[in-house]
């Protein structure tokens, strides 16, 4: 015997919503769950993602007696180390480096205008000057760091006598006073922006903070004298 006419007509109707909901539960489900893959994929690159720093000076320009000359050069070159065990693509958005030579004339007493202005690191044994010879940021645009892999990226930074006098003449006055270039101690720092593939940042500006600074790691290598 048959169902009546509205009765199977009314089973259709049930079983085409039903159907349209499974499907749109599904479609829900798989969003949630690539958008949940999505953030842990992103937390995972804040998390493991780790930098390096290694650092060389090199002086240009010395004299006879291992000091540096007025149209000399001093030249630090940054090997930065990226470590990218996650699943994401990362790439170097920022840069920020600061490089500082002990100050002997000031901590002496002999240059007091330097001794007022330099940064100093405290410690049991004292206080310690430091004069600020570089301090750049600047963007970049390097290669990626794919995922599971590491990158090595050397940048260049050099101050001079003849292009700018002022930041350098300091540095010929501290390594004289040392007896020569390779006396002083030098202190470095350098802060690095990664940006994270994929990740745009958020429009609107009432998003909450963590959306604005999720697309984006920054890591800090040195002792930052000034912050």
């Amino acid at each position: 015997m048959s169902a009546p006419r509205g009765l199977a007509s009314s089973r259709r109707s049930d079983g085409v919503a039903w159907l349209a909901l499974f499907v749109a539960t599904g479609a829900l489900l798989a969003l949630s769950i690539g958008a949940a893959g999505n953030y842990a994929s992103v937390m995972a690159a804040h998390g493991t993602t780790t930098v390096d720093a290694a650092f060389a000076v090199a002086f240009v320009g010395v004299d006879g007696d291992g000091n540096l000359t007025a149209s000399g050069a001093v030249v630090v070159t940054a090997s930065i180390g990226i470590d990218n065990p996650s699943p994401r693509t990362l790439r170097i958005r920022v840069l920020g480096y600061s490089g500082w030579i002990e100050d002997g004339p000031a901590a002496a007493g002999l240059n007091e205008s330097r001794r007022v202005a330099d940064d100093r690191l405290v410690g049991p044994s004292g206080t310690r000057y430091f004069y600020r010879a570089f301090a750049e940021s600047f963007e970049v645009d390097r290669p990626p760091v794919g995922p599971g892999s590491n990158g090595t990226y050397a940048f260049t930074f050099n101050l001079n006598g003849i292009d700018n006098p002022v930041r350098f003449d300091p540095v010929r006055n501290i390594t004289g006073y040392a007896g020569g270039v390779d006396g002083p101690a030098w202190n470095h720092w350098v802060r690095v922006q990664l940006a994270i593939d994929g990740v745009p940042p958020a429009s609107s500006p009432t998003a909450a903070p963590y959306l604005r600074t999720i697309g984006r790691i920054e890591r800090e290598e040195g002792i930052n004298l000034v912050a």
